[in-house]
């Protein structure tokens, strides 16, 4: 069955499938409707008599719609994964299958691939209590764009903090840039390369698809910021990167990217952090 999905998605991008699917959408929004009810229930009703070939033309076809710039796309996103995770509610047969599956996909990924997402999965599936679960959430909308970072830099200046006013002058171009790079150019770039298969990929696997995941924003954001404020204030950086690091793994335990994307982005936004910072003409050491 994950042979056939690979040839139904084969040749194809991600934004080619969305826009296709868009159209479809358009034509008959009902369809799409039913598609987000859920996945196991539509592959039974469309071939009973070739069950492989209905689920893996169902996991295309849904995959197709969760990328489609629609109203239809979060929904389909939201069944897919309630149809799919481990925890959900289902017959002993249909979650034998969907262990099959997963291990089906994995096995045909390449070394680096299959590792990033075993990993995901051995973080991702661990017991989800629903505080720990706000708690990652709010932790992302804090974080967005990295504004936490640079207000937390301006409360320092306020309470008069040592070489605090450096911090701030240092930290807000860099992480700007950074968040700004990583958040559109970098990942639009990515977006328009991923071969569509991914996608069904990231469904079966667990991942939330269709989002501009590669590399992550939040943890980009958040690793420019540690890193800067890490040079301003050295005895501190393990606090930082400390928290920069929570920011990271929390992006995993919500599902809503594979470490890979989380190591991608630290990388890449203490790298730029510290281009902003060297092309601005700040020195390390230097007192302000």
């Amino acid at each position: 069955m994950v042979a056939r999905v690979e040839r139904l998605s084969a040749g194809a991008t991600e934004e080619e499938r969305g826009r296709a699917a868009a159209e479809q959408t358009r034509a008959a929004p009902d369809q799409a409707k039913a598609a987000a009810t859920t996945i196991e229930r539509e592959a039974a009703a469309a071939s009973p008599a070739a069950p492989d070939l209905a689920v893996a033309t169902v996991l295309e076809t849904v995959a197709a719609q969760t990328v489609a710039p629609s109203e239809a796309a979060e929904p389909v996103v939201e069944a897919a994964q309630a149809a799919l995770r481990p925890s959900a509610p289902v017959s002993p047969r249909a979650g034998r299958g969907r262990r099959l599956l997963k291990e089906a996909a994995l096995r045909r990924m390449g070394p680096l691939n299959a590792l990033d997402a075993r990993i995901y999965l051995a973080i991702n599936e661990v017991p989800h209590p629903g505080a720990l679960d706000s708690l990652a959430w709010a932790l992302a909308l804090v974080t967005t764009g990295g504004w936490i970072w640079v207000i937390g830099t301006l409360l320092a200046y306020l309470v008069r903090a040592p070489r605090s006013w450096s911090a701030f002058k240092q930290l807000l171009p860099s992480v700007v840039v950074a968040t700004w790079l990583i958040e559109y150019p970098i990942k639009a770039f990515f977006r328009r390369r991923r071969p569509f298969s991914r996608i069904v990929e990231a469904l079966v696997i667990g991942k939330k698809p269709g989002s501009w995941s590669f590399p992550s924003g939040h943890t980009g954001a958040s690793f420019a910021s540690a890193w800067i404020l890490s040079l301003v204030w050295p005895r501190l950086a393990p606090a930082f990167l400390g928290l920069a690091g929570t920011v990271g793994f929390s992006r995993i335990y919500v599902g809503a990217h594979y470490p890979g994307d989380v190591l991608s982005g630290a990388i890449l936004g203490i790298l730029l952090s510290e281009t902003v910072r060297r092309a601005i003409g700040f020195s390390f050491g230097r007192r302000r």
